[in-house]
């Protein structure tokens, strides 16, 4: 877990991303393998090594199911002579905390789906190795022994567009909605994107205070076609009902939405206020 989630509040908005330094969400970050990610990869894996291993009168040594694996490993993934294996949880240790460490995506994604996907390692490093890609918020996800994207590069360019687009309380919500989707508060995520079209609205409708009436404004003086009023709307009308996501939870100890909610609305969200600007610049 991020050091900030646990000293700060909910609301906290990271230096890196208020000042727009860092405005995109680790999980539309295509492409990259975070530091945290390699930790926890390397740390499950070595306790696997671990579960594995086993105490001899000279020296450790791997039980059955992980000699295979490193065997494989060996043979198929490093693509070494069956001859030169060297079974000793120590080298197994320091070679894969190196792997895990320096590769690129790609060979470490490999690595990583060769892991989850061989039949001789246990359940519980499966299931550990999915989660660190969730802990870490990464732009991946395992889903049935593959590594898969969450997020789109469509998505972080139209993310980072608005955050250039946007003026005032605009911004300031995109950049709440990216912190609060990095944080895993999905629920806030929607808010704060839903937010940010608000307050573009209402600064181009003055007259206007809520969402709503401002959409209606510029639809009726010809700066929005009504089809994407009655799109956005809708997506509103969905924020709305939704409990805890627009308003506190009265009876529900969270809101009925998840990741996949969050990443959605928050390209949306981004792209209707880069829109909205365009149209009525």
């Amino acid at each position: 877990m991020d050091y900030r989630c646990r000293m700060t509040s909910d609301s906290y908005i990271p230096f890196s991303q208020r000042s727009g330094l860092e405005p995109i969400p680790p999980q539309l970050k295509l492409g990259e393998v975070s530091a945290e990610l390699r930790r926890l990869l390397n740390y499950y894996i070595s306790l696997e090594i671990d579960r594995g291993s086993r105490a001899g009168v000279s020296s450790a040594y791997f039980t059955d199911d992980l000699k295979r694996v490193t065997m494989d490993l060996h043979v198929f993934i490093f693509e070494q002579e069956a001859n030169t294996y060297i079974s000793s949880p120590a080298h197994w240790r320091q070679r894969i905390t190196t792997i895990v460490q320096r590769s690129s995506i790609g060979p470490l994604f490999d690595f990583v789906e060769f892991l989850v996907r061989h039949p001789k390692c246990s359940m519980v490093l499966k299931a550990e190795l999915a989660s660190a890609f969730v802990a870490a918020r990464a732009a991946y996800r395992i889903v049935d022994g593959q590594i898969i994207a969450i997020g789109t590069n469509e998505q972080a360019a139209a993310f980072e567009k608005a955050i250039g687009d946007a003026e005032g309380g605009a911004r300031t919500h995109l950049v709440a909605a990216g912190a609060a989707l990095r944080n895993g508060d999905w629920a806030g995520s929607i808010r704060e994107s839903i937010h940010a079209v608000e307050a573009t609205a209402v600064r181009l409708a003055p007259n206007a205070d809520t969402l709503g009436k401002a959409l209606a404004v510029l639809e009726r003086q010809g700066r929005l076609h009504g089809s994407l009023k009655e799109a956005f709307a809708k997506l509103y009308g969905y924020s709305s009902n939704e409990e805890g996501v627009r308003h506190a939870l009265v009876f529900k100890d969270e809101a009925q939405v998840d990741e996949a909610d969050a990443l959605f609305m928050l390209g949306a969200c981004a792209s209707f206020v880069s829109y909205l600007q365009a149209r009525n610049t």
